[in-house]
């Protein structure tokens, strides 16, 4: 679908933020909340991930003169072997739409793919290290942990 008027000042009447890829690196964000949810962790075990925690995670660039509202959250999972946070299913729920250089949607399977590489650049695994890690009582995980 074409979206040439869409800007990323304000959402289309779908909802979505319409972004070229190129935009999500210079994308601010601020986290919001990050908590553990122990029904994630019962569903990452019960498909077999060796998981030691688990909850979820929203981040955000709010309104302002560079753009629309812009949300990003995802469930991660610490692995019990190498103790690294990982982005559980490798799936992020976003109001991105991805969009390329003639306006048309690059779907919601490249947009995630492009989400998880700006995902990687953010310092993610601190802010749930230093929120929803502590409230179970765990120690921050060190070094690199995104997987």
């Amino acid at each position: 679908m074409r979206h040439p008027s869409t800007t990323q000042f304000s959402p289309s009447v779908d909802g979505y933020v319409r972004l070229p890829e190129q935009a999500l690196a210079d994308l601010h964000l601020v986290h919001i909340d990050s908590a553990p949810d122990p029904g994630l962790l019962d569903d990452l075990r019960a498909e077999g991930v060796d998981a030691s925690s688990a909850g979820y995670t929203e981040w955000q660039r709010p309104r302002g003169p560079d753009g629309a509202h812009v949300t990003l959250g995802w469930d991660w999972y610490v692995d019990r072997t190498s103790g690294a946070l990982v982005v559980a299913w490798g799936d992020i729920r976003s109001n991105i739409m991805c969009v390329d250089p003639h306006g048309f949607d690059l779907g919601p399977a490249q947009t995630t793919r492009a989400l998880l590489r700006r995902v990687a650049g953010l310092n993610w695994p601190n802010a749930v290290a230093q929120t929803a890690l502590a409230l179970w009582g765990q120690p921050a995980p060190r070094g690199p942990t995104l997987q």
